[in-house]
């Protein structure tokens, strides 16, 4: 037997067994009264935590921390909570970037609150929306090196966001819309270094992506905030600006169609008269 291996059988032959009924009887008395501190405390709260596309209310004890957008996080003995979960509470939506793995008793976490719902098509074309932490990224290097000097913009972000199916496939390359959502003028962001190891664990958690400052294209949706939006969707679905902008993209493709119909060329071409 290895030296590892009898280190491990002599651990194993000292540790009390799962049943032992004096340490049963200690956890459920430490767990009752974990339970009525918490119910009688004021950081007692009730909250709605969102994870894998269901949202349940939860009871759970939030502390302050120094920081006054992050938060402490105890869940109700024998209670888990999702790392990488959204928590809304206080009229804000918080996700919980770190979870204490040892859970015996109750869960405990860190949350941040939100600032931004990211917005992007996915392959099939689909709009997906994620509140993530949006953070100043000058201080992060942007995982690239150029051979050529060249004048770029210096700004960069540092994105947290939940690890999910829609966010795992995200990597360098692709591009966002991220500024104030009543920016006229909106800037354009490509995610140049990813670390889907920042706090992810057991294929739950959080991912960092770090982001510079490029420059906006003509596929770009300014009024949805999306990038890319007309690389997924024909340009003729580009809203007018005779058109009410209350209009379902259905509505719009249909009165674009009419328009086109309409055309004298149109017409003398198809040989159909109105």
């Amino acid at each position: 037997m290895s030296v590892w291996a009898t280190y491990e059988a002599r651990l194993c032959s000292r540790a009390d067994p799962p049943g032992n009924p004096q340490r049963v009887s200690q956890k459920e008395h430490i767990q009752s009264r974990m339970q009525r501190k918490i119910t009688a405390s004021l950081s007692y709260q009730h909250v709605c935590i969102q994870y894998g596309g269901k949202c349940e209310e939860r009871r759970v004890a939030i502390i302050d921390k120094s920081e006054l957008d992050t938060k402490k996080l105890f869940s109700m003995p024998n209670e888990d909570l999702p790392h990488g979960g959204l928590v809304f509470w206080a009229d804000n939506v918080w996700l919980i970037t770190e979870k204490d793995a040892h859970s015996e008793f109750r869960t405990e976490c860190v949350m941040r609150q939100c600032n931004h719902v990211l917005k992007w098509i996915d392959e099939e074309g689909k709009l997906i929306e994620k509140w993530c932490i949006v953070e100043d990224g000058t201080k992060y290097l942007i995982g690239e090196r150029n051979a050529k000097i060249m004048t770029i913009g210096d700004a960069r972000l540092g994105i947290t966001v939940g690890r999910d199916p829609d966010t795992v496939k995200l990597g360098r390359g692709r591009r966002f819309l991220i500024d104030d959502p009543e920016s006229p003028d909106p800037l354009a962001y490509q995610i140049t270094k990813s670390n889907k190891f920042f706090h992810a664990y057991n294929k739950e958690g959080v991912f960092r992506f770090i982001l510079n400052e490029v420059q906006r294209t003509d596929n770009d949706n300014v009024e949805m905030g999306i990038a890319d939006y007309y690389s997924w969707h024909p340009k003729y679905e580009r809203v007018p600006s005779d058109v009410q902008q209350d209009l379902t993209i259905e509505e719009v493709v249909e009165d674009a169609i009419d328009r086109e119909e309409a055309k004298p060329e149109t017409i003398e071409e198809t040989g159909v008269w109105l």
